[in-house]
Formats: C-alpha cells, structure tokens, sequence
C-alpha cells in the first residue's frame, strides 16, 4: 500500500515528533543520576512500549483514511464511468468537461470534430466551441449561468472542426456534481444535416409551387400561333406550308375564313403516308373534324385533361368572341414540363457541346416569365436563374478538364457580384474569379499558367452562350483575378486597410464571393481572412457607406418638379442604378457583423435574427428589393420577347398607376437608408 505524502505530514510526523521526545525524556532520566540499573530499564520499557502502542495506532489510522481515500476515488470513478458510458450510448456529439478541462469526448463528437480525445484534452474549451451569436461563449459564464447542478441551457453554437471548418449545432449544457467536483455535460445536435434536408425540402417547395402555379395559369399563356388554309387545298399545298412555317398543326376553313377542321402531323403519317393517298387530293378528306376547341381564360391543367379525354394531340384555343387565337398541343405540355428546375439541370449535365448549352441558357426567359405571371416569388426566380447559370458553368469547367487535363493544384472558381449573390437576371454580365492553392515558387509559373488559359476558356464559351463579358474584366481569365490563395488574402488586406475612399470604390463586387466549383476550404479560410482583418476597421466600413449614398436616387420621378411651367423629370430609371444602395447597404451590415451568407434575403434574415437590423426594417428593405427586382425581370422578360435587347431601363409606360406610387415611395426610402448609413458608420 502506497503512503501518500498527505498521510505522512498527517500522522507520521506529529508521531515522529512525540517519539523523539519520549527518547529525550529516557536520555535525561539516565543522565539525572537515577543509579538503580532497574530503573533505567523499565523506563527504557516503558517508552518501546508506548512508541509500539503510538505506531500502532498510526498505522491503523493510516489504514482507515487510506480506506476511506480509495472509497471516495472509487465512487467518483464508478460515477466518472458512469457518465462516459452514458456519453458513448449517445446518438448525439456529448462532451464532459471536469476540473475546467475536457475530460471525455464519445466518438459522435470525436468524428463531428474530427479531433482524437488526446487533442481535445490539450485544448481549450474556448478554442473548440463557440457562441452561433456571440464569439464570448466562455466556460466561466457557463458554470455562472447555470448555477446549482441539474439545470440545463440550450443554445446554438458551433464547433470548431480539426478540418478548418465550423460545424453549426444545437448546445444542451447541463452542470453536473462528482463527490464534490463540478464539471459540464455538455450534448451537440448537428444542424448541418437538417440544414440539408432544409435546404432540400425548400428547393422541392419552389419547384412544386412553380408547377401548382403554372397549371392553375390561363392556357393562353402556352397557346402558339396558328397556320390555315382552304378545305379545297391540296394536301400537299398544305404539308408544304406546315414545313416551312415549322408547325406540327394547321386550321383548315371553308370559305376562308369558317374553321371546320385541323390537319396535324399524325393525320399526315395515318391518313396520307401509310394508306398511300395522293397528296394531290383536298386537304378536306384527311383533315380531323370538328375541332375540339377551349376558352383561352381556361386553366392549363383544364386543357391537359380535355386533351386525355378527347384522346386527341391539339386543342383550338379562342377567345369569347369565338375567334381562334392559338393551338395548344402535347409537345407545348412537354414544353412547359421540360422548363422545370429539375429537367433543365438534367438536360445541362447531359450537354456535350457549348451550342446545346446555349439552346439551354435560351429557355430561361420563357420560364421566368411563366413563373412572374404564376406569382411566384423573386427569391425563387433568382434562385432557379442562378442554379441553372451555375450548373452551366460547371459542365463549361468539366468540358475545359477534358480538353486540357487534370488541374496542377487545387482550385476553386468563384462567383462574385449579382451572380456570387445569387441575383442575377436575364442581363447580368460575368463576374467571377480563380482561386488555387498556394504552390512552391518553382511550380508557380506552370501552375498560373495553366489556370489562366483555363479561366480565358471558361469565359468565352460563357459569353459565347449569352453570359456578356464583363466591361471591367473581372473575370477568371484576367492575370490579375486568377491568383492563389495567398495573394487573395493579400488583396482583401489591402482594400481593407485603405484609409481613404481610392482603390475601395468598386471592389464590394469581390465581397459577394461565392463558389461554383471545387474547393469550399478556400472560401472559408478567405472568410475567416476577411472576418479578422475587417475587425476595428472603421474606416472601411465608412466607405462602403459612403459608396452606398453616392447613388443618385430621383425622388420626384414621373412627377413634375415643382411649377407647373417647369419640365418633368425623366419618366424613366435605371433598376440597377436603385438597387445598387439596397444590396450595398445590406453588404455593409453584413461585413461588420461576420455575416457568411452572400444573398442579400439571407443576409436579411441573418441579421434579423442576430437583432441587428429591427423586423420592421428588414421587411420594408425585402419588400423595396423584391418590387425593383420584380420590375427589373418584368420589363427584361417583355423586351426578350420582342426580340429586343433587354436592359436595366424601366419607362413609366412600363408601371401601372399603383406600381409608380410604390416606386416612388421606395425611392424616398432609399434615400434616407443611404444617409442612415453614412450617419452609423461615419461620414
């Protein structure tokens, strides 16, 4: 049995010092002239005996508290093993913290964290877990705040992985009491997985509301033109008109102007071609008769079921008059199932050519356009824009690697501005950039070298499918934005510490950044740059404000500006010109409050939540950018389907009475957002 140095300045040596004494009494008693031999004896006796008896008593002292000691230390280990067996049984990360230390870990939490329990034990607790709202999540303040043991505090948080990255969870911290020791329990929910499964569901919802919607539309909105000709005319006439006009239908009349039948491709193939009838006959004896016809206020799921119950292939569309107005056939249905989210993307991953991608690319307009007229909302449109954009450029990079090889490093291509905000519309320019790892200097040629070809390629075929060269060369192919890491965290550290307004104007595009393709590390640690440079930055931060308030916003538009012997204003704006103090306004909030997210919605609602913008604002900011964004796509829609060039210009012809009021009162918002901004962050 192993006597611990607390038992020795216990019992020995007060013991030692009484021995030590009995033998100078017995010395002292010899020396005093005591001559009888007898009695030097018996004292001499006496005190082996009581030495004996006083190391005796010792010992078996010793014995008890020894005892005691290692039932103490076993019902703390029985109590310790308890709980680790309680953590292994857990399906969630749980953490036991004892002596303000991390004790034990389950393997949950070691493979969320990626740490061994080694590595979590050198740690601080501080350095592994932090606040989801506030970086000062201390394990002070946790023992303070919970008090007594037994109660419990949820909270959101996130751990901070072996990997670089910080893994969002839901915190259930309860304090616990060990024979006198207080430790932490300590339970983490992983929310990147529900996140998912979120994010997954939303994007089914979008989909699913946009079909419910584009089925409840007016059929009119899928009708196609049509094609006629006399009952008298030749089938031949008839199949030629058809070719050339490429049209799978057309109305036959009598009389010229009194439909009576409708000649199709099927009627071709059954009536002329297997029967081998002269196509020198009237068109009359083949045609199909009468017409199946359907009111053009009539609903498209209405005419998908008259069509299945008819067992025909065309429907006449007319108006109330009765005046034929279009044809409405099964190729327009598979026509409106193949602009869905979910088939575009099938049909992008199976392109093997950059023309298909543009045929791709071209049905875009047509698809926002159904879903503004279904109601959908502007978020949703953006997203389905910017998802198939980005499933476009990811086939463009596969098609590049084929062609040139595997890459030499590690790389991401990385979207900025509207399209790394997931805002782009049907005119929105390139804006993107190459991000590769840092290399040795001797490989640092080939490497830059290799990626540059690589970013000029990716942006010709982008601009060759209708995604414009940006005017400022912001772009992947561009020397200057195809650079590793390194140099990129160089780049924000110098916008960063600019202390007047030259060289930051313009560079809040570079702060949209978000990636396409390839490494997600790369953002995060750019984040992570950005985040710590940012910090005490004050200067910065005044000069996107004052960027924010340099735009110049009407706000007496489509009114006169006072006399009424003074001109009128423009009757006409430029959307992006309006929206730019919006988006730069949310962009500056978000930067000074480590927000992550890009989209100007979700930066939005992060900050809501983070209570820094009230809800009265953020919902009045939301409502402003969804209602020049759903002007913006509404007139770009319009001028695409007059075969004109679409731009950011909005007429007043172009806004109903209602729709000029609001704008007007958004552009008087506006404005003073821009001076609130420059009064928070300085002038």
């Amino acid at each position: 049995m192993q006597i611990t140095k607390a038992l020795i300045k216990k019992y020995l040596l007060p013991g030692g010092l009484i021995i030590i004494l009995f033998a100078a009494a017995a010395v002292l008693a010899v020396q005093s002239g005591i001559k009888a031999v007898s009695w030097k004896f018996y004292v001499l006796i006496l005190i082996f005996l009581l030495i004996a008896l006083f190391l005796a008593l010792v010992f078996r002292w010793i014995l008890e508290d020894e005892a005691g000691r290692q039932a103490v230390t076993g019902r703390i280990e029985e109590a310790d093993e308890k709980y680790r067996s309680l953590l292994e049984t857990s399906a969630d990360g749980t953490l036991m913290i004892m002596d303000r230390q991390i004790a034990h870990a389950n393997f949950v939490f070691l493979a969320m964290s990626g740490y061994t329990l080694q590595e979590l034990a050198e740690m601080k607790f501080e350095d592994l877990i932090r606040g989801k709202e506030k970086n000062d999540l201390r394990l002070e303040n946790l023992f303070r705040e919970l008090g007594e043991s037994g109660r419990t505090q949820v909270m959101e948080a996130g751990i901070h992985c072996k990997r670089g990255d910080i893994r969002e969870v839901v915190l259930a911290v309860s304090k616990i009491n060990l024979e006198g020791r207080e430790g932490l329990l300590i339970i983490s929910k992983d929310m990147s997985g529900r996140k998912r499964m979120e994010q997954e569901s939303t994007n089914l919802r979008n989909e699913l509301q946009s079909s419910i919607l584009m089925m409840n539309l007016p059929i009119a909105s899928f009708s196609k033109e049509y094609l006629s000709c006399d009952m008298d005319a030749t089938i031949h006439a008839a199949a030629l008109l058809m070719h050339r006009k490429n049209q799978n239908a057309i109305i036959v009349n009598k009389d010229g102007s009194n439909p009576v039948g409708i000649l199709t491709d099927s009627d071709l193939r059954d009536r002329v071609i297997a029967k081998e009838k002269d196509y020198k006959d009237p068109v009359f004896e083949i045609m199909s008769s009468p017409l199946i016809r359907i009111s053009d206020q009539a609903l498209l799921y209405e005419g998908i079921l008259q069509i299945k119950e008819n067992d025909i292939s065309h429907l006449v569309v007319e108006d109330r008059n009765g005046r034929i107005t279009g044809i409405f056939s099964t190729e327009d249905l598979l026509e409106v199932q193949r602009n869905s989210i979910s088939y575009l993307i099938r049909e992008v991953n199976a392109a093997e050519t950059v023309d298909s991608l543009k045929k791709i690319h071209n049905k875009i307009p047509v698809l926002v356009k159904i879903l503004l007229e279904s109601g959908a909302r502007v978020r949703n449109i953006t997203y389905m824009i910017s998802t198939v954009t980005d499933a476009i450029t990811q086939r463009l990079i596969g098609f590049a690697i084929e062609e040139m090889g595997e890459p030499p490093a590690r790389f991401s291509f990385m979207a900025l501005g509207s399209e790394g905000r997931r805002e782009q519309t049907l005119l929105t320019d390139q804006d993107n950039a190459i991000i590769f790892e840092d290399v040795p200097n001797e490989k640092l040629s080939e490497v830059s070298r290799y990626f540059l070809y690589f970013g000029k390629k990716i942006n010709l075929w982008l601009d060759r499918i209708g995604y414009q060269y940006c005017k400022g060369e912001v772009m992947a192919g561009n020397p200057q934005w195809c650079q590793p890491l390194s140099r990129w965290e160089n780049y924000f550290s110098d916008w960063v510490g600019r202390k007047s307004d030259e060289g930051i104007l313009g560079v809040a595009v570079f702060f949209d950044f978000r990636i396409v393709y390839g490494e997600e590390q790369f953002a995060r640690e750019l984040r992570q740059h950005i985040n710590k440079t940012v910090s005490g930055k004050e200067a910065f931060f005044s000069s996107l404000a004052r960027e924010v308030a340099s735009y110049d916003i009407p706000v007496n538009i489509f009114k006169a500006n006072g006399a009424e012997t003074s001109p009128a204003l423009p009757e006409a704006f430029n959307v992006k010109n309006a929206l730019s103090p919006l988006t730069g306004f949310i962009r500056t909030y978000a930067l000074h409050n480590r927000v992550a997210e890009s989209n100007s919605i979700q930066r939005l609602d992060k900050l809501l939540r983070l209570n820094v913008i009230p809800e009265s604002e953020c919902q009045e900011l939301e409502n402003m950018y969804c209602l020049l964004m759903e002007i913006r796509f509404r007139s770009q829609v319009n001028a695409i389907l007059a075969n004109r060039a679409p731009d950011n210009t909005v007429g007043q012809h172009e806004l109903i009475a209602i729709e000029q009021t609001m704008v007007q009162k958004a552009f008087s918002e506006i404005k003073r957002y821009q001076e609130m901004i420059v009064e928070v962050f300085g002038s």
